[in-house]
């Protein structure tokens, strides 16, 4: 099972960010050529908006790479950018999730 398949079957926040933290510093330390920005692989994530402005960035950077025709750093960009896209996925599905039941919490208390 691919990272990607875990993040999108994560119960809660906690664990989205776990496997995302543990992603970055796996590049991190496998990056030896050094292909994604400095600004994608700093920790700690921040939230929600960290990881949807880090999945824009990398939208960008593929752009960059591909019009370079640097197949290397596009391959591992489009790895980021299934990652990340897993993660903001997840975490606005959770964060509905969270806001319904508060919802439904509010009116069984009123």
């Amino acid at each position: 099972m691919m990272i990607n398949d875990i993040i999108r079957e994560s119960a809660t926040e906690h664990e989205v960010y776990f496997l995302l933290t543990s992603y970055v510093e796996a590049v991190r330390f496998g990056d030896k050529l050094q292909c994604l920005s400095e600004s994608m692989l700093n920790l700690p994530l921040t939230g929600m908006d960290d990881v949807s402005e880090r999945f824009e960035k990398l939208i960008v950077e593929l752009d960059a790479a591909s019009r370079r025709l640097d197949d290397g750093t596009c391959v591992l960009i489009k790895e980021a950018l299934q990652v990340f896209g897993a993660a903001t996925s997840r975490l606005r599905r959770l964060d509905v999730e969270r806001n319904r039941i508060a919802a439904e919490t509010y009116r069984h208390a009123a």
